[in-house]
């Protein structure tokens, strides 16, 4: 038999911060129960930008284009490093729309997570003032993008820039782009250098030009055509963010020659198309460039106001970096620019890092019919999306994973409520059912699968919940006339939400656990881009993430027996005044449920290496009690007052990690102001954080847990790089 504890490491070894998912799942498999994830992680909008690790940009919804709601296979490279490996597309009711002082925008459910100076938070609890992470560069890890370009395609795109900047929807081509007579023969000769590009080949985008073999009026339609595309869309084309970085800078030229101008410290754009710039301002990022979007309003002839927008790049770093890889065709716009550059130089520089904190100037929640999308990226979690640090959970990835590690029978769906009972059970057998026989054909569907994973569970029609009831409960499928007994072994369910509908609630009980995921501590982010790149290695030299077949699901039975003989006299006193206490805080749990958390406690100690349960082992309760959000945090507290274990001590940190970071951020932002009160007020911060250190020490002698200790010293860390900031502030 094989070791559990093994194949809990083999489990987490390509996450990230995930190490109490995979307790969680490890658990489930041992106690031969349920359980639901909760909290899945946020989409964003089908216009979202989106950049591989090669530097190469997508809107989603070109990645998309015809797929209906559910779960795809997508093999997309997303950076920071990391293989995207499905795509989830749903329909939600609202969004949420975040603005920064630079202009980057983006669209998202309300539970998406976004990087901010407070590490992970979810859109819905962001305010104005906030500090989003933005890169300011995209990273290219591929020769793609240095490919030897042919003259006219270079030549193409900027012709096409200038179009796209400065033309109306029915003006057709601008006769100022190109110098000779015969302007539609020199624009069919340049369309038809850049179709045989050998370089356009890979790009999914640009389908329609690919045949060498087209002729002058087929190749100028298919360009119209490209060019009708944009004007529907009125944003940058799909092919110049995933073209190579010379292409794309020559489509730029293009378009700052057309509508951009110099003023006295600053490159600007100016123009009435806000997604146009906003793709724009996202392709400048290939080339470390940032800008700046504003908005102004002007006066008609028609005595109507109207909304102008102009880009801005304003620090010396970027102009410099605009001059070198972009510039303006004009000569004496490119002589303005380095006159800047030469002037401001020492006055307008901006940091070299590859990133900064872009404070959030308005939040709108905004209402219709939206379609999202959520990319699974198993062993990352992270993806730039406009320009911001996206977040993902990859729990499905995780429970895969582990039916890997067991050599497992799997199953995987997206329910909605028009899923189908086929989809899940199988098709009928028509010749069978020809014959008066009710026969499914259930190959590679639920009714054979050992390990399965519901995502949207509570989203399927009443007729796929009934049918789950009993799968849950009783491992028998009852289909028409025929009872099925399935070889399920344990069913994981996803939800973005914890169900309020009545009709949904037996199922909401059939699953034991209900583990509500957070996104990842900024703390661990520097780890996570670490362990990404070593698993990229890996995945591309050996095929994958290795150490399959740790167990085998008879494996599983012979422990589920040691789980069912575990000894829980130790610890039935102290659970019986816990729920005690639960009940009289207005948490009830059902004597069912109960049952259930006996199983769990067991299995807490057979992971461990025991035969007896101990008190630390009740921690799993926070993993079968609480009903919603609300419930764990008030089941949290109760664990920490009567737990005698780490569990206590570690969420004390947590929250001295919180306060101190408060300080900080508090210290920071008034450090460079000369007053009286700003030092007095410095003093009584000290002495609050020497005590505040005086109780982290304590807590660190008295536990000799190795998770207390780092997490210990993280904060004593925090608190002596505050006290270093104040000391030369106050001396």
């Amino acid at each position: 038999m094989g070791d559990i504890r093994e194949f809990l490491k083999e489990l987490n070894a390509p996450f990230i911060g995930r190490e109490e998912e995979a307790r969680v799942i490890t658990l489930t498999l041992l106690s031969r129960e349920h359980t639901v994830l909760i909290g899945e992680p946020g989409c964003v909008t089908g216009d979202t930008i989106v950049s591989t690790a090669d530097g190469r940009l997508f809107y989603i919804d070109d990645l998309a284009t015809h797929l209906s709601p559910g779960i795809y296979s997508i093999a997309l490279p997303l950076q920071p490093y990391g293989e995207a490996t499905q795509l989830h597309i749903y329909k939600v009711d609202e969004v949420v729309q975040v603005r920064t002082g630079f202009g980057f925008e983006i669209k998202v459910t309300r539970n998406h997570p976004l990087m901010t100076s407070k590490g992970w938070v979810k859109a819905e609890e962001l305010g104005e003032g906030d500090l989003l992470y933005v890169s300011r560069k995209i990273p290219a890890h591929s020769a793609n993008l240095s490919l030897t370009l042919n003259p006219s395609s270079q030549e193409l795109a900027e012709n096409l820039g200038i179009y796209f900047a400065g033309r109306e929807i029915n003006q057709g081509f601008n006769t100022e782009l190109l110098s000779t007579s015969t302007r539609n023969e020199v624009l069919d000769h340049q369309v038809k250098a850049l179709n045989t590009s050998h370089l356009l080949s890979s790009f999914s985008s640009m389908e329609a030009l690919q045949d060498p073999l087209l002729t002058y009026s087929e190749c100028w339609n298919r360009a119209a055509n490209l060019v009708m595309n944009y004007e529907l869309r009125k944003r940058v084309p799909t092919y110049m963010l995933s073209s190579p970085r010379k292409l794309s800078a020559s489509f730029l030229q293009g378009v700052f020659e057309k509508s951009g101008y110099v003023e006295p410290s600053s490159v600007c754009m100016g123009g009435s198309n806000l997604s146009f710039l906003k793709g724009v301002q996202i392709l400048l990022l290939r080339y470390g460039i940032l800008s700046k979007i504003g908005d102004s309003r002007e006066l008609c002839n028609s005595n109507r106001f109207h909304t102008r927008y102009a880009l801005k790049i304003g620090y010396c770093s970027d102009l410099k970096k605009f001059i070198n890889y972009i510039s303006f065709r004009s000569s004496v716009k490119n002589y303005a620019v380095k006159e800047i550059i030469r002037r401001d130089s020492c006055l307008h520089n901006n940091t070299s890092s590859n990133y900064l904190y872009d404070y959030i100037t308005s939040i709108k929640r905004l209402k219709g019919v939206f379609r999202v999308y959520d990319f699974h990226i198993p062993h990352n979690h992270a993806f730039f999306s406009d320009g911001f640090l996206s977040h993902n959970t990859a729990k499905s990835a995780m429970v895969r994973r582990a039916a890997e590690l067991l050599n497992a029978k799997f199953f995987k769906y997206l329910l909605t409520r028009f899923t189908e009972p086929a989809e899940l059970f199988g098709p009928l057998d028509i010749k069978a059912l020809q014959e008066g026989r009710y026969i499914r054909l259930s190959g590679g569907k639920l009714p054979e699968a050992e390990i399965a994973f519901l995502d949207e569970v509570f989203k399927a029609n009443s007729a796929i919940l009934n049918a789950l009831n009993s799968i849950l409960q009783e491992r028998i499928l009852y289909d028409g006339y025929t009872e099925i007994s399935v070889p399920l072994w344990s069913l994981f369910g996803a939800s973005n939400e914890v169900p309020d509908d009545p009709e949904v609630e037996a199922v909401y009980d059939r699953f034991a656990a209900r583990h509500f995921v957070k996104p990842l501590n900024e703390e661990l982010w520097k780890d996570l881009l670490i362990r990404s790149w070593s698993l990229e290695k890996r995945i591309y030299f050996e095929g994958g993430f290795g150490g399959a077949g740790i167990l085998e699901v008879s494996d599983l039975r012979r422990y589920h027996e040691k789980v069912l003989n575990a000894d829980l006299t130790p610890v039935i006193s102290k659970l019986t005044k816990i729920l005690a206490i639960l009940e009289n805080r207005g948490i009830h749990v059902s004597d069912r449920r109960k049952g259930k958390l006996m199983k769990f406690v067991a299995a807490n100690a057979v992971l461990e290496g025991r035969d007896s349960a101990k008190e630390p082992d009740l921690v799993v309760i926070k993993y079968l009690v609480p009903g919603n959000w609300e419930e764990l945090e008030r089941v949290e507290v109760v664990l920490s007052e009567e737990l005698k274990t780490s569990f206590k001590y570690l969420r004390e940190l947590e929250e001295i990690k919180a306060n101190v970071k408060e300080v900080m951020n508090y210290v920071l932002s008034v450090q460079g102001i000369e007053s009286k009160y700003i030092e007095s007020r410095f003093r009584i911060v000290s002495r609050d954080l020497l005590t505040t250190k005086d109780r982290v020490l304590t807590i660190v002698r008295d536990c000799d847990d190795p998770k207390v200790r780092m997490l210990g010293d993280e904060v004593i860390e925090l608190i002596d790089n505050t006290l270093e900031i104040i000391e030369k502030k106050v001396l």
